[in-house]
């Protein structure tokens, strides 16, 4: 098991962080995705990222928990060759007024021994998209 997190910092207030990150279908307007869907618990989401022989990846994830301006949790079920993946976005009041976001996730790499290039993939789009959230 592979675990990565990252912790990015929001001048906005909880609610309003909150009012971004749990508007689902639309994470395109913020985040590295073309194109955003809900269905019932099932998100679809379409990366702007592009695999090597070109085709975009396309992600499906199940939402876990909702728990209001407090936490996030989903389940990667496909667009991925890793295996268990689970994410976990909690956000807590800062000492500023702001919100600090945290993203954690862990997951097994298709293959053991690439595993550390996984956790190197899959810290920078944590990253990535967590400090996203913050500037949103």
């Amino acid at each position: 098991m592979i675990e990565v997190e990252h912790t990015a910092h929001s001048e906005r207030p909880r609610a309003e962080v909150w009012g971004t990150l749990s508007d689902l279908e639309n994470w395109h307007e913020w985040g590295p995705w073309k194109r955003t869907e809900l269905e019932d618990d099932i998100r679809t989401m379409v990366s702007e990222r592009r695999k090597l022989h070109g085709k975009q990846y396309v992600m499906k994830e199940r939402v876990t928990a909702l728990v209001p301006e407090e936490r996030f949790e989903y389940d990667l079920l496909s667009g991925l060759p890793i295996k268990n993946y689970h994410g976990i976005v909690t956000l807590t009041d800062a000492d500023d007024g702001g919100t600090d976001i945290h993203w954690a996730a862990k997951f097994d790499p298709p293959w053991r021994i690439v595993g550390g290039l996984w956790r190197g993939a899959m810290l920078k789009v944590v990253s990535d998209v967590s400090d996203a959230l913050a500037k949103a």
